[in-house]
């Protein structure tokens, strides 16, 4: 499954492997329906190397899954959903932002070159 960002610099078509990683395209393609990141800023912008967004507040610090809005704070976060077989080898890679184990709200990063 393909999902297309539109930005103020061009748009952006990322695949999901929602094979192997349900969770987290689950809450990625309902916070997308919700609308959640419309006019969400690139508040991390690394060259060379990455571009973050997901956060509504634009500082890098907020954010939260859609099981938070669903079943309570308890559910503000989900688990990691780690896959040998899924590297940040090329650019384009769509990948969680977290915090740490298990922190993962609705920030996500797109790599933008290749290793």
């Amino acid at each position: 499954m393909s999902v297309l960002i539109e930005t103020s610099k061009g748009d952006i078509t990322i695949d999901l492997h929602t094979d192997l990683c349900p969770i987290a395209c689950k809450n990625f393609l309902k916070l997308c329906k919700v609308k959640y990141y419309n006019y969400c800023l690139f508040h991390n912008v690394q060259p060379g190397a990455l571009i973050q967004t997901g956060d509504p507040t634009g500082t890098g610090k907020g954010g939260e899954s859609v099981y938070r809005m669903l079943h309570g704070e308890q559910a503000r976060y989900f688990e990691d959903e780690i896959h040998r077989s899924l590297r940040h080898a090329r650019a384009g890679t769509v990948s969680m932002a977290s915090s740490g184990p298990n922190t993962n709200g609705s920030q996500f990063f797109i790599t933008v070159a290749d290793e």
